[in-house]
């Protein structure tokens, strides 16, 4: 639960409003992870979605994973919904 908490504690709501904000700062991408019942990021049945927001795709192989354009119709629908099926929000950024 602390983790969990301390999670939350880095985030803000998903809506458009915050859509538009990430994009208006200069933000291309976000980054889509599932946190867990059991607390850590995974895909697999997760409790609620984090969105990390990001101005470039990494290129190095590694670092592969779910990204999402910030003008996306997906990201936009999610935004609109609020009862999407889960939680979403977006970490916060500096």
């Amino acid at each position: 639960m602390r983790r969990e908490r301390a999670v939350l504690a880095n985030t803000i709501p998903f809506n458009l409003k915050t859509l538009q904000q990430i994009e208006d700062r200069g933000y291309k991408y976000v980054q889509v992870k599932g946190f867990t019942t059991d607390r850590h990021y995974d895909y697999v049945e997760p409790q609620f979605l984090v969105l990390f927001p990001m101005k470039e795709l990494p290129t190095d192989q590694d670092q592969k994973d779910i990204y999402e354009p910030v003008k996306s119709e997906m990201l936009q629908q999610w935004a609109r919904e609020e009862s999407y099926g889960m939680p979403i929000v977006i970490a916060k950024v500096a």
